[in-house]
């Protein structure tokens, strides 16, 4: 399983080799091909079948957790590959804390969606995690990862809650 600062490091290959840090056009320019569906409860799943990859999205959620949920199935698709041509990787089935590949994919979501000097100026400007969290439109648990993150390479976030993995689930 890669660790935390392999994937920073794909991620942020991915975003500058494409210059782009929109998941649908790294989906795109990667070959995953990306599609909605009315999924209930589900959000998303990931399946690598036969040299084919695909990304569905619930057509249901809202723009903002579309966008999230891609870049989560993106993550599956670049760092789970092997595991995903034995299952369909499903957010309801899978998303949990004890979950080592949810986890990384949300931790990979977190590096495309989330570039540092953003959060590094919201974070001087007073925001706190919360309020971060607020300002850009996304759940506090991706927040939340993406300062742990930043943690590791050496910033100093006071990080007042802890990430939970299932920030997906409905």
């Amino acid at each position: 399983m890669p660790n935390r600062e392999y994937i920073q490091n794909v991620a942020n290959k991915l975003i500058k080799k494409f210059d782009t840090r929109d998941p649908f056009q790294l989906c795109q320019a990667i070959g995953v091909e990306v599609f909605y569906a009315d999924l209930g409860s589900l959000k998303g799943m990931y399946k690598y079948l036969k040299k084919n990859r695909f990304a569905v999205i619930n057509e249901n959620l809202d723009p903002f957790t579309k966008t999230l949920v891609c870049a989560h199935e993106l993550g599956h698709d670049i760092l789970h590959q092997n595991l995903a041509r034995k299952v369909c990787l499903q957010e309801f089935i899978l998303y949990d804390m004890k979950n080592r590949p949810e986890y990384e994919a949300n931790l990979f979501a977190s590096e495309i969606l989330l570039p540092d000097n953003i959060i590094l100026n919201l974070a001087r400007d007073g925001y706190d995690i919360e309020q971060i969290s607020k300002e850009l439109c996304t759940d506090i648990n991706l927040i939340a990862l993406k300062v742990s993150s930043m943690n590791t390479r050496g910033y100093r976030f006071n990080n007042t809650i802890d990430a939970k993995s299932d920030f997906l689930r409905k």
